[in-house]
């Protein structure tokens, strides 16, 4: 992976504990996670998470993605967890799924970030599966997409 900075080894060390704590259904584990998400720095969070799960969005559907297939994300990503994480809030999975093909807008609710950290490392955790993908080469992916976009924008 190419050398972050601490802010970035910070978001990489609380990505990665949170998605392993979805894939091995470990709620208290999983909940700690997305505690340590929150410490990360947001905006480079956000941009990060947007690339991850966007590339696995694209990867598990390189056709496109229509309204029946975001249905069955939410459905699976849902069902899945509600059974060992059932205070999970579905609507903060809409809104991860929402917020990384870029439909919300101003006048989306408010969720508790917290939730969002949970959606967002399920629903990590769950296009990983399919794709029968680890995570670190996801992962390291989406910050060398963004450091390769960040430089682009650099005049």
């Amino acid at each position: 992976m190419t050398r972050l900075p601490p802010s970035g080894r910070a978001i990489e060390r609380a990505v990665t504990a949170a998605v392993q704590a979805a894939q091995g259904q470990d709620a208290p584990a999983l909940t700690e996670a997305a505690e340590r998400l929150l410490a990360c720095d947001e905006a480079q969070l956000r941009l990060v998470l947007q690339r991850l799960v966007l590339s696995l969005v694209e990867q598990a559907h390189p056709d496109g993605l229509d309204a029946d297939d975001v249905r069955a994300v939410l459905a699976e990503v849902v069902r899945g967890a509600l059974p060992w994480l059932p205070d999970l809030d579905p609507h903060a999975v809409v809104l991860v799924l929402a917020g990384t093909l870029s439909v919300t807008d101003e006048e989306t609710p408010a969720v508790d970030p917290r939730q969002l950290g949970l959606a967002c490392s399920l629903t990590v955790a769950d296009l990983l599966r399919r794709l029968g993908r680890p995570l670190a080469p996801a992962l390291a992916a989406a910050f060398a997409d963004l450091e390769q976009t960040q430089a682009a924008e650099m005049p």
